[in-house]
């Protein structure tokens, strides 16, 4: 290993984790007085369940690292758990050896999800997460980072359901006119300036900044139908488009924060698509959206609101 270079294990203690299949605990419907169930998903912070605590089994500590070591596409996903939690299978725990604060975790997942490239789903990480490579040490910019305060807002408190019961399923189509992107191949495009959003989970949905025209304004969201399918991004500036996403032109006058909204709901009905079905233009033209209501129509400022409400700490 470079001198430059040090390995997982000289940092942190590395646990197996709970190994827990979800069928296994008892689900409850909100995180008050609640355990985390951490999955091997690059989604939520890898949270897909709220539990109760099991007698004899104590939970991982809020602040110690979670990280996926077995993943079809989303090995080493990794995240610094702010509140004690359950592991299903393929999932460690990372404890670090001496004190670190949240920026410092934050930076060596970072670091850890570097690695994914060399993982897939027939190479897991059980074996070998402990003698992989990290830099020698946090830059200052990493270090001196400042986080938004995540407080509690208006319609609910971080970690505690919002009531649905009220909100009205509307039709994408109702919502937003459909176009299909380009049918072409980043490579053709050259390298440029304009970004150009694939069927990707990560980085707005951007791969590449290429050197064609952009083919929309700024305003729309992208949902891929391939590939990564459901991941939704608002795309505040000019972009271009591969053939593997949807890009959906508002009908209504819909702000940054609203589309946000919006967005994660849109995520949220990936879970019903895979490779063999596909979420294709035909049927999302059939797709509905759960969303908050007021006569009937699609209650924007509350969306607003709600998005405002969980100080990110970027204009909305």
């Amino acid at each position: 290993m470079p001198k430059t270079m040090q390995s997982v294990e000289r940092l942190f203690d590395i646990h197996k984790g709970h190994q827990l299949a979800l069928n296994r605990v008892e689900r409850v419907p909100d995180g008050r007085n609640a355990v985390a169930y951490v999955a091997r998903s690059h989604r939520n912070n890898g949270i897909t369940a709220w539990v109760r605590e099991i007698d004899g089994l104590q939970p991982a500590n809020a602040g110690d690292i979670s990280v996926c070591l077995r993943s079809r596409n989303h090995s080493l996903a990794a995240f610094v758990q702010p509140r004690r939690f359950y592991t299903t299978y393929h999932v460690a725990i990372l404890t670090p050896k001496s004190p670190m604060t949240i920026q410092e975790k934050l930076w060596w997942c970072l670091c850890l999800r570097a690695n994914r490239f060399r993982f897939h789903f027939g190479r897991q990480a059980n074996r070998t997460i402990g003698s992989l490579a990290l830099p020698d040490g946090v830059p200052a910019w990493a270090a001196a980072l400042k986080l938004p305060s995540h407080g509690s807002d208006e319609i609910g408190d971080a970690g505690v359901a919002v009531d649905t019961s009220s909100w009205v399923n509307f039709k994408l189509l109702d919502m937003f006119s459909m176009h299909a992107g380009e049918h072409t191949t980043r490579r053709n495009l050259g390298h440029g300036k304009t970004p150009f959003v694939s069927a990707s989970a990560w980085n707005n949905g951007i791969t590449a900044k290429v050197a064609v025209p952009p083919n929309w304004s700024g305003g729309q969201i992208t949902v891929a139908n391939n590939g990564s399918i459901g991941a939704a991004f608002y795309q505040p500036r000019s972009f271009t488009a591969s053939r593997d996403v949807t890009v959906l032109q508002p009908k209504m006058p819909l702000s940054a924060a609203a589309a946000l909204f919006i967005c994660t709901l849109l995520r949220k009905e990936s879970k019903r698509f895979n490779y063999a079905r596909k979420w294709t233009s035909g049927r999302m033209r059939e797709s509905t959206v759960r969303l908050p209501a007021r006569a009937s129509e699609p209650d924007i400022q509350t969306m607003e609101q709600f998005m405002k409400n969980l100080h990110l700490g970027w204009a909305l």
